[in-house]
């Protein structure tokens, strides 16, 4: 039986920079580790819907080899978030307000290095074996109190937008450094919910 695509949604505060290269390099990367069409990644944030990337963000991508010249900034649901399997997003706050937005979200829901942080935790322990992606990332976070994560400390993607084009290149390599971790992580994950003892 062929298994369905996993997905994923990347959030930031506007969803024209941080989301925007997230995604661009999380479907990139999870196309590469997995094949086409293995992965749906989506992007969107809590700003006005409709406005393109900011322009160094397009650059950035383009530099790359991706070309995002054609997004368009969407709203953050909880329709869309119900559908993701995973909703990685760039600071705290957006995961607390994708909770607001559907409590069951909550247990999907970390900034990227924050799920690099858990993942890495996770890594190498059996208890996930035979679980669905959904069921194997709600288990990252089953000891996440909502009430104490928001007096947590929890690693954020600051904001590059505005900034010097070395500050905000320095920022996107950063980024692309974690969506290489993170697809790969992804990737096994979706491997072993399938069932492949190898992965």
């Amino acid at each position: 039986m062929t298994e369905p695509p996993l997905r994923v949604l990347t959030v930031c505060t506007h969803n024209r920079t941080r989301s925007v290269m997230m995604a661009a390099l999380l479907d990139r990367l999870l196309t590469a580790e997995s094949g086409a069409g293995a992965a749906m990644v989506r992007s969107a944030g809590f700003g006005p819907v409709g406005l393109p990337a900011i322009p160094d963000a397009v650059a950035a991508m383009e530099r790359r080899g991706l070309d995002v010249s054609g997004h368009r900034s969407s709203e953050t649901t909880a329709r869309l978030v119900d559908g993701a399997d995973v909703i990685l997003t760039a600071e705290r706050d957006h995961v607390v307000k994708i909770a607001a937005l559907s409590p069951s979200a909550f247990q999907r829901t970390m900034t990227l290095p924050e799920f690099l942080d858990r993942a890495a935790l996770a890594e190498g322990t059996d208890e996930v074996a035979g679980r669905t992606v959904r069921e194997r990332v709600t288990m990252l976070t089953a000891n996440r109190a909502a009430g104490e994560y928001l007096r947590s400390a929890v690693p954020q993607i600051d904001d590059p937008t505005g900034r010097a084009s070395r500050v905000f290149e320095a920022a996107v390599v950063a980024l692309e450094q974690q969506c290489g971790e993170a697809a790969r992580w992804l990737s096994a994950l979706t491997r072993r919910s399938a069932g492949d003892p190898g992965a």
